[in-house]
């Protein structure tokens, strides 16, 4: 008898034995992805509805101004979550490739935990502490 690994509706929980980035795993984090894909783009319809009913003339200029600023906030916020689903994307096609779950940078696994915060990060802690660092050193 094949045990199966527990999914909750928000975590995954693998067996002992269960290898890293099972098929198991994989259609998890997949289902994840695709969730928060469709997520995103609930979130930019939205926006773009807003950012239509800003686009609106106003009479006053303190409205106008309150409309701009506005209007500012929601196309931020539309460009955050296209940024975002470019990501996502990025991250399905890991797991089509086999590279989901491993640092683009060392190779080394990124790990469940990580992925389970973020499903769409691209680097292990180490990799990313380091490239900090890195980056932080060039800016001095």
């Amino acid at each position: 008898m094949t045990q199966v690994s527990q999914v909750s509706s928000d975590r995954y929980y693998p067996l002992d034995n269960e290898p890293y980035m099972s098929e198991g795993q994989l259609t998890y984090f997949k289902g994840k992805l695709t969730q928060r894909k469709d997520e995103l783009r609930n979130r930019i319809s939205k926006s773009i509805k807003k950012i239509k009913t800003l686009e609106a003339a106003q009479a006053d200029i303190l409205d106008r101004s309150n409309s701009y600023i506005d209007l500012e906030l929601e196309v931020k916020s539309f460009k955050r979550h296209s940024d975002m689903i470019e990501q996502v994307d990025h991250a399905l096609a890991r797991i089509d490739d086999g590279s989901f779950g491993y640092c683009e940078l060392t190779g080394d696994k990124i790990g469940l935990r990580r992925l389970e915060a973020l499903p769409f990060a691209t680097m292990s802690i180490k990799a990313l502490e380091e490239f900090e660092s890195d980056q932080s050193v060039c800016l001095s």
